[in-house]
């Protein structure tokens, strides 16, 4: 970690800025000053010294999930956050014993016997950033910009970057922010495909698959409850009939996240009484049981922007110097919380390009090609196991019928593989391994695993 005015690699000696300052943001500001001078967040909002929600993360009161991949590279970043976010009152978690995920007309997932090294936090997403950012504000080549919102790219007539157009909160007129490299890390709804445009780039093609997926969430205060002793609760969705789904989450402060959801439209009412008529409606009674005593301490909030999207910047020519990452990339259906950890590794990803500034960089511009090409990489297999199991539903566009065999076996395979986590506490950990970013996908078809789910007469 760089807690000095110079960055340790001394490779650019230029400034860098990333536009948002979200934890995909936070993460690359991290990783750029290690080898810039000055690194500058940009962020439309001004933050708080509290670990509350932001206007800028629409979506930051309902549940986000810190799988053990994820967790692990953050630690990597910022050696002791871990204890650092359990002191502030985030929970250590071990998936292996206190995830509980329903298997619907077969049973729960095998539990483990003993504790498991699948560990990793559970705590808002408010405290899970706040946290991340007065780590950052350590770093003491890290400059912030707050109340300022990216309006543009500005390049040479050479295509390399040279800096970025802002607009502060309150001004009338632009200014620009002169940097050699730009990253966007703002989210689904980044505007810079229309900034390429403008400059006479192409806009990156997109790749859709909308399951078109509400949730509600709601915050409960619960004493201990005896009937339930672990800390985070699945009930899923499966397809192509049983749409709804629950999540229920322990956090700080004594406090629940309990989320519903439910896809092709079926989207959980935000009433009470709805909101617990739809909880009742679920393949087990456990998650309403626990709901219906417990005190709520917030609003029902919905949240509908849910489709899984992919922009493909890896099949377009880039300015030198522009780079985008996170959710403004690869923006999946939050149902299989790999979010946070997809941003992870694509900071990864841009460590690993930097350290090869020999041959991947310009006149100490960086080649953004290449970062795209390898950050498509990254993102492939997380799309591919998203988007299978949500085109399973016959209302997802595009639907199943333009899918091919291989599709369609891997969505049956798939299942059959869960059916198998109930029986066999091996199959389990296998599960819990390739849905926590661990290992690759690829191993649920190695010839033990498919020995286990060819076999299993669940």
């Amino acid at each position: 970690m760089v807690n000095t005015t110079k960055a340790k690699n001394d490779i650019y000696n230029t400034h860098a800025v990333v536009i948002g300052g979200s934890i995909a943001g936070l993460l690359s500001a991290t990783v750029l000053a290690e080898f810039f001078s000055k690194v500058t967040i940009v962020d439309s909002d001004e933050f708080s010294d509290q670990p509350i929600p932001r206007k800028g993360v629409a979506q930051s009161v309902q549940p986000h999930v810190l799988l053990v991949k994820g967790y692990r590279i953050i630690e990597e970043l910022f050696p002791g956050i871990g204890e650092e976010l359990q002191f502030n009152g985030a929970l250590p978690i071990d998936w292996a014993q206190e995830f509980f995920r329903l298997v619907p007309n077969v049973g729960w997932g095998a539990i483990a016997a003993s504790p498991s090294e699948f560990i990793s936090y559970t705590c808002s997403r408010p405290l899970l950033e706040w946290t991340i950012r007065k780590r950052v504000t350590q770093l003491g080549n890290v400059y912030w910009l707050q109340k300022h919102r990216a309006t543009g790219l500005v390049c040479n007539n050479e295509k390399k970057i040279t800096g970025v157009l802002l607009h502060p909160a309150g001004a009338t007129e632009e200014k620009l922010e002169e940097a050699s490299l730009v990253i966007d890390a703002s989210g689904r709804h980044s505007s810079a495909p229309k900034w390429l445009e403008k400059l006479k780039f192409s806009c990156p093609p997109e790749s859709i698959v909308d399951p078109h997926l509400g949730y509600a969430t709601r915050r409960y205060k619960k004493v201990e409850d005896l009937a339930f002793k672990g800390k985070v609760m699945l009930i899923p969705q499966v397809p192509p009939n049983n749409k709804r789904l629950g999540y229920l989450a322990r956090v700080e402060d004594g406090e629940w996240i309990a989320t519903l959801g439910g896809y092709g439209r079926d989207f959980p009412p935000v009433d009470e009484q709805g909101f617990l008529e739809f909880a009742s409606s679920l393949p087990s009674s456990k998650f309403y049981e626990f709901i219906k005593d417990a005190e709520p301490i917030s609003p029902i909030y919905a949240y509908r922007v849910n489709a899984n999207r992919l922009r493909h910047y890896e099949k377009i020519e880039l300015p030198l110097g522009f780079l985008a990452l996170g959710d403004a990339v690869c923006a999946l259906c939050p149902v299989y919380g790999q979010g946070l950890t997809v941003s992870s590794l694509a900071v990864l990803v841009l460590r690993s390009c930097l350290k090869k500034q020999k041959n991947w960089s310009k006149d100490g511009y960086f080649l953004s090609s290449k970062f795209q090409n390898e950050l498509a990489k990254s993102n492939f297999p997380h799309w591919n196991v998203a988007t299978i199991q949500d085109s399973a539903f016959p209302s997802t566009f595009p639907s199943i019928q333009k899918r091919g065999l291989l599709h369609k076996f891997t969505q049956w395979y798939s299942q059959k593989f869960i059916l198998g986590t109930v029986s066999f506490p091996e199959m389990n950990i296998l599960f819990l391994q390739v849905t926590n970013l661990v290992i690759s996908p690829l191993k649920l078809f190695s010839p033990r695993a498919i020995y286990y789910t060819l076999t299993n007469k669940s």
